[in-house]
């Protein structure tokens, strides 16, 4: 059976975001033919009301045993009547069997008012089995409730609705058969439901007992209300009854709020939901909801940060699942101040406490919390090669109880249970250590593959077709064609985006891919990031992209995760990408945009806000009306067509060391510069502004036409720290006007200091990396001598070594 929802009227684009999809119910009772039984909203002069018609019928294909028609519309023509070109979904309810149960289905039609499932009022259609054989559907028999809502008479424009009604057979989706209910939006308007139109798909199954009722959990921001004066996220929990995998409204059995703080420190509340299998926490299963603050501000609710843990469990045979901890509840968090039980020291970057208090939903708030959780964290960012974190949480009875001390040293360090000291490979220099052995290293791999154990092996990408929503396990790749973004999305493993792929965001939702990202737009069929034409006010909330790349100098291509020709548009957050390469790429909004040890050439950047860490920005064009901060990193042969200045910074605090730690400002076509901080301005064509109130700003040969000159950039810190006849291993990367160049012949040097006389060390090195070894102990400059015979050079040429 299909039935085109709309017919002529298309005034339902609003009414379609609301309404649930068919059902067929099967109950108890008999039943021969009647007329129609019709309600509607109150009319109002400038509206077109919702209306229901109920009709009972002897036998149909889905129900031979009779039952009642139940057509949903709008009643266009204002004559009181549900007519046939009006009714937009059909749903029926079935009469039971012979030699059934005796359970009748009953039908409630409710006049509600302009809320958040209608916006201008409708009516409310509850559907369920009275168990209790009293005659009235009581709120705990509802098994499906959907909404007819009304709409204003200028409401003319949108897609048709279609849906597909099918007899499913016996197997893996009913264990008995049922109904297979197929629905979407005519986006071609040919009338028909097409494959790539498909929304949603919905199965109605017979009954077969006994049956395990899954647990659904949805999560949504909330902003002020009485429960989170300052917003957080609400979590809606309950059983499957009509095993459609929504939670629907009729469904939701316990309702939680997580809350965000009340000092304006910026740090949210995040919620986790992980499978719990069946055991002594749930019998049958279910899920269990971790919930802490986000301290560390990655958006990630780490295990250090979870502060409590309850359980939905599943529910045998219709009853409530019984967790170990209430589900329904909300929580209040307070920052009380700076740690008090670990200890921070001096250059800590973040030294926070926060108590989270746990009331009942029904308390609002007042009275005496149930349970008190603290969680305390210090961070040190600073620390000499590396960071260190250290956490505690403590409490009531059901907080978590855990201590942690996290170091993260940099690469090419490990932790000796004191320092992060340099690595002693086990392996000769240009080779990496495997399960085989030492090996030469592998740099790249076929696109839809990753390195293992330094070997290329395939991904097995689970491809997504359709709309995107939600959170993915998989390595997830999205297919070409359109997609509807419907609720906030997480990429969890890899994910590969290809040629031609459009991303169309319907409302306020974020997109996270952080453990790997592979864009494949190509000049022909780019990838397209953008507000849907559902998404009233044309914006989206954030996308947060990260991966693993490297410039292979030689072939001056990226390696790792790559973003190419990829165009986003339209969201209005604090957007990142971090360790990816970036290639001819377009990016336009009016939020803000984070580059995070991002390597990028040829690329477009129009934005409220940027701000540039440790990246590498290489022919491109930086736009907006905002000024652009570069914390450390590259900008070269680029325009910035704007005429406000860059803001020249040293390292992000918050960042990891990477190798693009100084800002330099080389070979670009007219650019405003503010420093503050030391940092290399020199070979532009012109400098159209220059700010440099601190005399730290190392400026020349900043004139029209462009220099002939050479530019080098060293990567790694601009001071080191080694003993005597240890190997250090340098690399620098070498510019002219027209970019990256080749040069045949590169010496270093290196010099030491007495007394303000510089002495040279003796000793030359050749070659674009090098591996420099000095014995006697002194402070050393290290410094890039001449390229192809050239000694004039530019940019951050030289880096100090202290050898001890």
């Amino acid at each position: 059976m299909k039935k085109q929802i709309g017919g002529n009227m298309k005034g339902i684009k609003l009414l379609l975001m609301v309404t649930a999809a068919s059902l067929v119910a099967c109950g108890g009772g008999g039943g021969g033919s009647s007329a129609p039984s019709t309600q509607q909203a109150t009319p109002k002069p400038d509206q077109l009301s919702a209306t229901v018609a109920k009709t009972a019928f002897a036998s149909s294909e889905a129900c031979p045993q009779g039952g009642v028609t139940i057509d949903q519309g709008i009643d266009a023509n204002r004559n009181g009547v549900l007519d046939p070109d009006e009714i937009f979904e059909t749903q029926q309810v079935c009469n039971g069997a012979d030699g059934g149960d005796g359970v009748a289905s009953l039908i409630r039609v409710d006049e509600i008012g302009a809320g958040a499932q209608c916006t201008y009022g409708g009516l409310k259609v509850s559907v369920g089995l009275d168990a209790s054989d009293d005659g009235i559907l009581d709120p705990a028999e509802v098994s499906q409730i959907s909404y007819v809502c009304s709409v204003t008479a200028s409401q003319t424009d949108g897609f048709s609705s279609l849906l597909d009604m099918e007899g499913e057979a016996a197997g893996a989706n009913c264990t008995a058969g049922g109904q297979k209910i197929t629905s979407g939006l005519d986006f071609n308007r040919n009338g028909a439901l097409d494959i790539d139109e498909v929304t949603q798909i919905k199965y109605i199954c017979n009954g077969d007992t006994p049956v395990v009722y899954q647990t659904l959990i949805n999560t949504s921001n909330v902003a002020s209300n009485a429960q989170c004066p300052n917003g957080g996220v609400q979590i809606d929990v309950g059983l499957d009854v009509d095993q459609s995998s929504i939670l629907e409204g009729g469904e939701v059995t316990d309702t939680s709020y997580l809350c965000n703080g009340q000092d304006g420190e910026g740090s949210i509340s995040l919620v986790n939901v992980e499978d719990e299998p069946a055991g002594t926490n749930c019998s049958a299963g279910g899920k269990a909801i971790q919930t802490g603050i986000d301290s560390n501000q990655n958006n990630t609710l780490d295990p250090t940060e979870v502060m409590a843990t309850s359980y939905v469990c599943n529910g045998l045979d219709g009853a409530n699942g019984a967790g170990t901890v209430s589900s329904n509840y909300f929580t209040v968090n307070t920052l009380l101040g700076s740690a008090q039980q670990i200890e921070c020291y001096e250059s800590e970057s973040y030294n926070r406490l926060y108590q989270v208090d746990y009331f009942s939903v029904n308390s609002d708030g007042t009275g005496t919390p149930y349970q008190t959780c603290y969680t305390e964290t210090c961070s040190n960012y600073s620390m000499e090669n590396g960071s260190r974190q250290e956490t505690k949480s403590f409490g009531d009875a059901g907080c978590a109880q855990t201590h942690y001390v996290n170091v993260y040293c940099d690469d090419g360090y490990e932790w000796n249970g004191d320092i992060c000291q340099s690595l002693t490979s086990v392996c000769p220099d240009g080779q990496v250590d495997t399960s085989r052995g030492c090996e030469a290293p592998v740099t790249s791999c076929l696109v839809g593959q990753k390195v293992e154990d330094n070997q290329c092996v395939n991904v097995d990408y689970v491809a997504v077709t359709g709309n995107i929503c939600g959170i993915y396990k998989d390595p997830i790749k999205i297919t070409s064609g359109q997609h509807f973004v419907t609720c906030d999305t997480s990429f969890n493993n890899l994910l590969l985006i290809e040629a031609g792929a459009i991303l169309q965001v319907d409302r306020d939702w974020f997109i996270l891919a952080k453990n790997g990202v592979q864009v494949l737009g190509n000049a022909i069929s780019p990838v397209v990031i953008e507000s849907s034409p559902n998404n009233l006010d044309g914006h989206w909330n954030y996308f947060d992209f990260a991966g693993d790349v490297y410039l292979d100098y030689e072939s001056e291509q990226f390696i790792g995760d790559k973003v190419s020709y990829l165009q986003v548009r339209g969201y209005q957050g604090q957007s990142t990408l971090k360790g990816v390469g970036i290639a001819e790429a377009q990016i336009i909004s009016d939020g803000h945009l984070t580059l995070d040890n991002v390597l990028s050439v040829g690329s477009y950047f129009d934005l409220a806000s940027t701000s540039f860490r440790a990246s590498f920005i290489i022919d491109s064009e930086v736009a907006g009306d905002a000024i652009p901060y570069i914390y450390g990193g590259l900008l070269a042969s680029s325009v910035q067509s704007t005429a406000r200045s860059l803001y020249l910074m040293g390292q992000y605090s918050g960042s990891a060391e990477t190798n693009l730690n100084r800002p330099a400002v080389l070979f670009n076509g007219g650019v405003s510069v503010y420093c503050s901080t030391k940092a290399f301005v020199q070979g532009n064509a012109s400098l159209d502004s220059l700010s440099d109130s601190n005399g730290v700003c190392i400026t020349s040969d900043n004139e029209t036409p462009l220099t002939n000159k050479y530019a080098i950039y060293i990567l790694g810190k601009e001071k080191l720290s080694t003993s005597a006849d240890q190997t250090v291993n340098l690399e620098a990367y070498i510019f002219d006007k027209n970019g990256l160049v080749q040069p045949t012949e590169i010496t270093w040097k290196a010099r030491y200091d007495v007394d303000g006389t510089y002495y040279d060390s003796g000793q030359t090195w050749t070659g674009r990396k090098v591996d420099i070894s000095l014995s006697q102990k002194e402070q050393y400059e290290v410094y890039v001598e001449s390229v192809n015979g050239q000694t004039d050079l530019l940019g951050p040429k030289s880096i100090i070594l202290n050898v001890q």
